[in-house]
């Protein structure tokens, strides 16, 4: 062999060196790409939001391809591509890249993200990245209408490397990675073209997070919602145990939470009938699978108090359709119990109060008719009296009850006029001293009292049952006073008796519907407890108000104020 051929030969094969180089840069390659994938997995296994997760892929992609700035930019439903992480990028050109949107705007991003490429030009790849190791150089290359289609942020900015890599999911590009660096030649195709089939994972768990976050947020919203329900609710287990409450349960019934979770419902009612025994029952009827709807039960505090609640009870199933729980909400309802038994009370109260007059006014009349042969005048007299004077009670009671009606329908009209206090006290006293000849009754009243403007029977109305309840809790021989005094807005009107006070809590409550005084003596006074009740909506519909001072044994001063009469101009 000649030596001319032996050196052709030698020049034709590569050396061990050349060769053994090559071997480790592609090692280093795969080395690199093996380490880039564990630490995306790695990372997606431990992130706890879609944050933290984009946070360290950026760190993870800058340190895989080199480059100074990586950012990931996602698709939203506006189409708007903000970036969701970056690192290396100046704040000046976030600011100005950030609001890119793929509705009204125009970029290398945007052709990317819609995939409007063109694979014959050279700044693409196959897979529909984009990709410039010099910008400055590819832009100054281009024809017109290439360079129409960018805004050449990237190259205003300085960074001449740059590339534009896009992620799927379920084969729909969602967002990109984007590649950039000051220098060129930074970012190489191999590792572009690896970003490329990384995206598609990328892609999905992006996907994934953002999916778990509308879910956690959704599940927050109903979590917030179900605590902060005005109403109280409680989950119960099949075992009989409180799996959950809300804020409103546990206000209600005075425990804590930790205290609620794992307590026996059944502990929670009261020991009585419409308590634990009727609990009990309601219980094996959700086991059974039934929905139970407003019933009413009493259940017990932590303190031991009691109180009244509409219960109802759904079932929650399992995917084979079996009770595993239940979802309870109660409504106090103790003030409508407490109001419910007073109408009781108030009722049958009544009912007595129309019976006595009719009772003595039928026979009073009856015996007249019947024996008035063989009774003298005096007693004749006596009988239409007593007639007379029980309907005159009987009348009252019917009148307030009627304003009360009128009130209760919104129905409760005023005919005001100019009024004298001094007439209407008058012959509201006159009318209360008939009936009551064993009291005594000052009137207080100066002559420069104001006229008043207040429709004049309503007026006699509310002084006539403010006088006829300092009677009733007034003993024998005691007085009453009337008197009024002028104040800027109006005139405050008072009637003082002697008799045995009101206590604070009776106070609180004197001129609620259906009230009448906790005290020994109530028992002994007649009346349906409407008086008070009556003045009140009276006064108010006048634009007053009504009040009371007393202590227990010291009497008690009932005011209330009336408008002036407005003064002619």
């Amino acid at each position: 062999m000649s030596i001319a051929k032996k050196k052709q030969m030698a020049a034709g094969k590569p050396s061990n060196k050349s060769a053994s180089a090559g071997l480790e840069g592609v090692a280093a390659s795969v080395q690199a790409e093996r380490e880039l994938l564990i630490g995306i997995l790695e990372t997606l296994s431990h992130s706890r939001n879609m944050n933290e997760y984009l946070e360290q892929l950026v760190k993870q992609v800058q340190n895989y391809v080199g480059c100074h700035c990586v950012g990931i930019r996602l698709l939203d439903d506006e189409g708007n591509i903000p970036y969701l992480s970056y690192t290396g990028f100046s704040q000046e050109f976030y600011e100005s890249e950030s609001p890119l949107c793929i509705v009204s705007g125009q970029c290398m991003c945007i052709n990317v993200i819609k995939g409007n490429i063109k694979p014959g030009l050279p700044f693409y790849t196959d897979d529909g990245s984009f990709f410039s190791n010099g910008t400055t150089k590819l832009l100054a290359s281009l024809p017109e209408e290439i360079i129409g289609q960018t805004r050449g942020i990237c190259s205003q900015y300085g960074y001449e490397s740059v590339a534009l890599v896009p992620m799927r999911q379920k084969g729909r590009i969602s967002g990109l990675i984007h590649l950039a660096d000051e220098n060129e030649n930074k970012i190489s195709l191999g590792r572009v073209k690896f970003l490329e089939r990384v995206g598609v994972y990328i892609g999905e768990a992006l996907h994934t997070f953002a999916a778990e976050e509308v879910l956690k947020e959704s599940e927050k919203r109903y979590r917030d919602l179900y605590d902060e329900a005005p109403n109280a609710y409680f989950s119960v287990g099949i075992d009989g145990c409180i799996r959950q409450a809300n804020r409103s349960a546990v206000e209600l019934l005075g425990y804590s939470l930790d205290e609620m979770i794992g307590k026996p419902v059944l502990t929670l009612y009261a020991d009585t009938p419409n308590g634990k025994d009727k609990a009990q029952k309601m219980f094996q009827g959700f086991v059974a699978g039934e929905e139970i709807r407003g019933e009413e039960l009493e259940m017990c505090r932590a303190d031991g108090s009691r109180v009244w609640v509409s219960l109802s009870v759904r079932a929650i199933r399992d995917r084979e359709g079996r009770v595993v729980a239940s979802r309870s909400g109660i409504v106090d309802i103790t003030e409508r119990k407490k109001l419910d038994q007073l109408k009781d009370e108030f009722i049958g109260l009544v009912s007595h109060e129309l019976r006595t007059p009719l009772t003595v006014i039928i026979g009073s009349l009856n015996t007249v008719l019947s024996e008035g042969e063989r009774l003298s005048p005096g007693e004749i007299r006596q009988l239409l009296q007593d007639a007379a004077e029980e309907s005159e009670s009987l009348s009252h009671l019917l009148g307030n009850l009627l304003e009360l009606s009128r009130a209760q329908a919104e129905r409760l009209f005023l005919y005001t006029e100019p009024v004298s206090i001094h007439k209407i006290v008058g012959d509201s006293v006159d009318k209360i001293q008939k009936q009551s000849l064993g009291h005594r009754f000052v009137i207080d009243l100066t002559r420069e009292l104001p006229l008043v403007q207040a429709d004049p029977l309503r007026l006699e109305r509310i002084l006539y049952n403010l006088l006829e309840n300092a009677v009733k809790y007034s003993p024998h021989g005691g007085e009453i006073r009337v008197f009024a005094k002028p104040e800027r807005d109006g005139l405050v009107i008072g009637i003082a008796d002697q008799g045995v006070g009101i206590s604070m809590d009776d106070q609180a409550k004197l001129f609620g519907p259906f009230q009448r005084l906790e005290q020994p003596i109530a028992d002994r006074v007649k009346g349906a407890g409407l008086g008070l009740l009556v003045c009140r909506r009276l006064v108010e519909a006048h634009g007053g108000r009504i009040w009371a001072e007393s202590e227990p044994g010291q009497g008690s001063t009932f005011f209330f104020t009336l408008p002036l009469e407005p003064v002619a101009t």
